[in-house]
Protein backbone atom coordinates (compact mmCIF):
# COMPACT_ATOMS: atom_id res chain seq x y z
CA UNK A 1 0.00 0.00 0.00
CA UNK A 2 1.05 3.49 -0.92
CA UNK A 3 0.74 6.36 1.52
CA UNK A 4 -0.64 9.61 0.34
CA UNK A 5 1.86 12.15 2.07
CA UNK A 6 1.66 14.74 -0.61
CA UNK A 7 -0.47 15.52 -3.58
CA UNK A 8 0.49 17.60 -6.27
CA UNK A 9 -3.23 17.47 -7.80
CA UNK A 10 -3.52 15.53 -10.75
CA UNK A 11 -6.36 13.39 -10.94
CA UNK A 12 -7.20 11.09 -14.06
CA UNK A 13 -10.14 8.27 -15.01
CA UNK A 14 -8.92 5.91 -17.65
CA UNK A 15 -12.06 4.42 -19.40
CA UNK A 16 -14.23 4.43 -16.32
CA UNK A 17 -17.16 2.49 -16.58
CA UNK A 18 -19.33 2.86 -13.25
CA UNK A 19 -23.26 1.77 -12.02
CA UNK A 20 -24.68 1.28 -8.59
CA UNK A 21 -25.66 -2.08 -7.69
CA UNK A 22 -29.11 -0.85 -6.99
CA UNK A 23 -29.52 0.00 -10.46
CA UNK A 24 -27.73 -2.39 -12.95
CA UNK A 25 -28.95 -1.49 -16.02
CA UNK A 26 -27.84 2.15 -15.41
CA UNK A 27 -24.95 3.42 -16.02
CA UNK A 28 -23.36 6.66 -14.56
CA UNK A 29 -20.35 6.44 -16.51
CA UNK A 30 -19.67 4.88 -20.14
CA UNK A 31 -15.76 4.76 -20.73
CA UNK A 32 -15.23 8.06 -19.12
CA UNK A 33 -11.68 9.07 -20.16
CA UNK A 34 -10.69 12.51 -18.43
CA UNK A 35 -7.39 14.14 -16.60
CA UNK A 36 -6.95 17.29 -14.48
CA UNK A 37 -3.41 18.92 -14.49
CA UNK A 38 -2.39 20.45 -11.12
CA UNK A 39 -3.72 24.09 -10.79
CA UNK A 40 -6.67 23.28 -13.14
CA UNK A 41 -9.75 25.16 -11.98
CA UNK A 42 -12.81 23.13 -12.90
CA UNK A 43 -16.04 22.64 -12.82
CA UNK A 44 -18.47 19.28 -12.52
CA UNK A 45 -21.60 20.83 -13.18
CA UNK A 46 -24.96 18.68 -14.59
CA UNK A 47 -28.85 17.30 -13.61
CA UNK A 48 -29.37 15.53 -10.52
CA UNK A 49 -27.85 11.83 -10.95
CA UNK A 50 -25.83 12.66 -13.67
CA UNK A 51 -22.48 11.84 -11.90
CA UNK A 52 -20.90 14.86 -10.04
CA UNK A 53 -21.00 12.97 -6.55
CA UNK A 54 -19.96 9.40 -7.98
CA UNK A 55 -16.83 11.04 -9.26
CA UNK A 56 -15.36 12.30 -6.25
CA UNK A 57 -16.94 9.16 -4.27
CA UNK A 58 -14.28 7.04 -7.09
CA UNK A 59 -11.56 9.00 -6.82
CA UNK A 60 -11.86 9.14 -2.72
CA UNK A 61 -12.72 5.13 -2.76
CA UNK A 62 -16.00 5.08 -0.89
CA UNK A 63 -17.04 3.56 -4.81
CA UNK A 64 -15.25 1.08 -6.81
CA UNK A 65 -15.57 1.36 -10.95
CA UNK A 66 -16.87 -1.17 -12.39
CA UNK A 67 -14.26 -1.15 -15.37
CA UNK A 68 -10.97 1.44 -15.69
CA UNK A 69 -8.95 2.96 -13.35
CA UNK A 70 -8.69 6.00 -10.97
CA UNK A 71 -5.48 7.54 -10.85
CA UNK A 72 -4.23 10.62 -8.37
CA UNK A 73 -0.87 12.02 -9.08
CA UNK A 74 0.00 8.72 -11.43
CA UNK A 75 -1.13 5.99 -8.76
CA UNK A 76 -3.95 3.77 -9.31
CA UNK A 77 -6.10 4.95 -6.27
CA UNK A 78 -6.51 1.30 -5.31
CA UNK A 79 -2.93 1.13 -4.38
CA UNK A 80 -3.08 4.25 -1.61
CA UNK A 81 -3.80 2.91 1.67
CA UNK A 82 -6.94 4.58 2.00
CA UNK A 83 -7.11 6.06 5.09
CA UNK A 84 -4.55 8.11 3.78
CA UNK A 85 -5.09 8.89 0.68
CA UNK A 86 -8.62 10.29 2.44
CA UNK A 87 -6.90 12.67 5.02
CA UNK A 88 -5.13 14.28 2.19
CA UNK A 89 -8.05 15.10 0.72
CA UNK A 90 -11.30 17.87 1.50
CA UNK A 91 -14.45 17.10 0.43
CA UNK A 92 -17.62 19.65 0.54
CA UNK A 93 -21.30 17.88 0.09
CA UNK A 94 -24.22 19.65 -0.74
CA UNK A 95 -25.88 18.68 1.85
CA UNK A 96 -23.77 19.88 5.26
CA UNK A 97 -24.42 18.02 8.25
CA UNK A 98 -24.56 20.43 11.51
CA UNK A 99 -22.57 19.13 14.34
CA UNK A 100 -23.84 20.48 18.03
CA UNK A 101 -20.51 20.93 19.15
CA UNK A 102 -17.74 23.63 19.55
CA UNK A 103 -16.15 25.06 17.09
CA UNK A 104 -12.74 23.51 19.31
CA UNK A 105 -14.65 19.89 19.41
CA UNK A 106 -15.46 20.77 15.47
CA UNK A 107 -11.93 21.19 14.52
CA UNK A 108 -10.74 18.08 16.82
CA UNK A 109 -13.13 15.94 15.40
CA UNK A 110 -11.61 17.06 12.11
CA UNK A 111 -8.05 16.29 12.85
CA UNK A 112 -8.03 13.34 15.70
CA UNK A 113 -4.29 13.75 16.64
CA UNK A 114 -4.21 17.52 17.06
CA UNK A 115 -3.94 18.63 20.30
CA UNK A 116 -5.46 21.64 21.56
CA UNK A 117 -2.39 23.91 21.44
CA UNK A 118 -2.25 22.83 17.88
CA UNK A 119 -5.74 24.91 16.94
Amino acid sequence: MTDAKTFRGEIEFKKVWFRYPTKPNQWIFKGLDLKINPQDCIAIVGESGSGKSTFINLVMRFYEPDFGDVFVDGVNVKEYNIASLRSRMGLVMQEPTLFNYSIQEILLYGKTNASNEEI
